[in-house]
């Protein structure tokens, strides 16, 4: 093995070693919650409006790369439903995917020079060859691929496909997701 590839194995062993310490603490929180008052009524004073808050932030997963949805069990021990909270959060995401998604169409009005032109007309060859393929990778992506919807949200922004048309995409893949998410994390912690 390589040293960039030892590297490259190191960074996402650390990152998913993180995401269990992540959603083992969720847990704890959600044990705590059970036993303390202060901590469900934190929770509930904030309640939909700090996970929509909290879920924005995580959607942004360059940034913060942990999925609000791995707080789920302390939102539902301090007494909030699980469904709102799973709708909520994927609201949240959402809209910090579309701010990626605007990213990518403010980049297409930005880059003028040759090199741009020529992988925009690519982009665009691939656009009109396979037209409605990509709102399906984007739902299959968001759904259930465990890495940033900015991955494919910013090439199809410099497409230039309309927002009306990524919303709902976007939305059913987040809702899809956080679904799947959430009931593979409660089953996981079940098991211990």
């Amino acid at each position: 093995m390589s040293l960039v590839d030892r590297k490259n194995f190191w960074h996402i062993f650390l990152r998913v070693i993180g995401l269990f310490v992540v959603i083992f603490l969720a847990f704890q929180l959600a044990d705590l919650a059970g036993e303390n008052e202060s901590v469900r009524t934190i929770v509930r004073n904030y309640g939909l409006v700090g996970i929509f808050m909290v879920s924005v932030l995580s959607g942004f997963n360059f940034v913060v790369p942990i999925p609000a949805v791995a707080f789920l069990p302390l939102f539902v021990a301090s007494g909030l439903s699980f469904w709102p909270a799973i709708f909520v959060i994927a609201l949240g995401v959402s809209l910090a995917d579309s701010i990626a998604f605007l990213i990518g169409r403010v980049g297409r009005q930005i880059f003028h020079n040759p090199f741009e032109k020529k992988v925009f007309s690519k982009l665009e060859e691939i656009q009109k060859h396979y037209g409605v393929s990509p709102m399906g990778i984007l739902f299959l992506f968001a759904s259930l691929a465990p890495l940033p919807n900015e991955i494919l949200l910013i090439p199809i922004g410099f497409l230039g496909y309309r927002f009306i048309k990524i919303l709902p995409v976007l939305l059913a893949g987040n809702v899809a997701f956080n679904i799947l998410y959430a009931y593979g994390v409660l089953s996981l912690f079940r098991i211990f």
